[in-house]
């Protein structure tokens, strides 16, 4: 079984990831500006999740490496949520969305599916144990009035 690093590395694979997020890019209607946008957000995407799989890819590092892939995780997971709300109330109130909402909601959840596709069952249960953690956190910080991050 791949570690969960090396699989992470096959998730962010560039030769799989450039061409496909240039074609959802080229899909919709955007001007130039855009299309560089949604591509540069992709190559960081990508760049971030790499990291995350080089700088914590020793046995020992695996707790931390869930951890933040858990905040990762979330963070796209969100991203694919505030877009759709977006392009869904924009769709309902003027009949259209910005095709750059429709373009980065596509974007997020091809990264979201890839991710979730090639985890194993028991990363994704890993994970998903990470994730409600982090959330447990946050909310213990909100009910206890310390939402600000300590330098």
């Amino acid at each position: 079984m791949l570690s969960l690093a090396q699989q992470l590395l096959e998730v962010a694979d560039s030769s799989v990831m450039v061409p496909t997020c240039r074609n959802i890019a080229e899909s919709v209607e955007l001007n130039a500006k855009e299309k560089e946008s949604v591509m540069a957000e992709s190559a960081s995407l990508s760049a971030q999740i790499v990291s995350l799989a080089t700088s914590l890819q020793h046995p020992d590092d695996e707790p931390d490496l869930y951890r933040s892939l858990a905040a990762l995780w979330l963070e796209l997971r969100f991203a694919w949520q505030r877009h759709n709300m977006v392009a869904n109330y924009d769709t309902i109130s003027t009949g259209t969305c910005a095709p750059i909402v429709l373009a980065r909601a596509s974007v997020a959840s091809y990264f979201l599916l890839r991710l979730e596709a090639l985890l194993t069952r028991q990363h994704l249960d890993k994970l998903g144990d990470s994730a409600v953690e982090l959330l447990d956190s946050v909310r213990t910080d909100v009910e206890s009035g310390n939402l600000s991050v300590a330098a």
